[in-house]
């Protein structure tokens, strides 16, 4: 994909020319002005809550970052930052799920044990 406006090379997935500076047609931009960027706090506190203390945690940490480096003006590192928190956010769901399941399983097992031994 090449700039409207300078005309430089970009990768698909620019929000904004890196050498111009300008959006790229058709990139959701900010408030601001600046590209949008989702920082899936919500999602980080909730798995925080509900599935893995620690991993919510993480999660919380990458997601703060996403609004402090668009602040920055560090663009790039404001959508890894937010990659990165929706991955630790999957992993979260992903290990909660499991722990549930396991724990149904052992609820099952037991009272199985329980009505046997009756």
């Amino acid at each position: 994909m090449f700039c409207a406006e300078c005309g430089a090379e970009i990768n698909d997935k620019a929000v904004i020319c890196p050498k111009c500076g300008v959006p790229v047609a058709g990139k959701s931009l900010g408030a601001n002005g600046k590209p949008a960027v989702p920082n899936h706090m919500v999602g980080a506190v909730l798995t925080t809550i509900f599935c893995c203390l620690i991993g919510g945690i993480v999660a919380i940490i990458y997601a703060a970052q996403v609004n402090t480096k668009l602040a920055q003006g560090d663009i790039a590192g404001a959508q890894s930052a937010s990659k990165t928190a929706m991955g630790w956010i999957i992993a979260n769901l992903i290990i909660g799920g499991l722990g549930g399941l396991g724990y149904i399983a052992l609820v099952v097992v037991g009272a199985a044990a329980g009505a046997a031994g009756m």
